[in-house]
């Protein structure tokens, strides 16, 4: 967030203070929540394992993945997957 702060010309505080204001949510937040929807959408395809939708997503590991995928959704990526993927 430093570097994102930088460039915004504003102290990390402020860029914290200004985006929760704006956005209701904190940056880190935010950009949690985008990478749990790229594997909802990863996962909705039924292709990728798990591991590759935890990295692709940008959440790195299975563990993360699990993690904030339960604390969005409330299913784990598992569950997600069996739940909505069409059966062809």
């Amino acid at each position: 967030m430093t570097g994102l702060a930088a460039r915004a010309a504003v102290s990390p505080a402020t860029l914290h203070r200004r985006f929760r204001a704006q956005l209701g949510t904190t940056p880190l937040g935010w950009l949690t929540e985008r990478r749990v929807t790229l594997a909802r959408r990863l996962l909705e395809r039924g292709e990728e394992r798990l591991d590759v939708v935890a990295r692709t997503s940008g959440l790195g590991t299975t563990a993360n993945l699990r993690t904030h995928f339960r604390r969005s959704t409330g299913l784990t990526p598992g569950e997600y997957r069996r739940r909505f993927t069409p059966v062809p």
